[in-house]
């Protein structure tokens, strides 16, 4: 899956954020997190550095709770 390595420096510079970014992009962040869990800000990279290294794909998706 060549798509999500060379997409990634891309997603790099989306997810890289000033101390000031970063503090606001929290602040605006509504889930709970349990100690030592991932924040929303770090796994979507996290997960995208990995699928590019071992040439796998990703896939999205969204959930409704209702």
């Amino acid at each position: 899956m060549l798509q999500a390595a060379a997409s990634l420096p891309h997603v790099e510079r989306a997810f890289t954020f000033t101390p000031a970014e970063r503090a606001a992009a929290e602040a605006q962040d509504w889930l709970d997190y349990s100690t030592g869990e991932e924040s929303v800000l770090d796994g979507p990279l996290r997960v995208w550095r990995t699928a590019a290294r071992t040439g796998m794909g990703l896939c999205g998706l969204s959930v409704h709770l209702g």
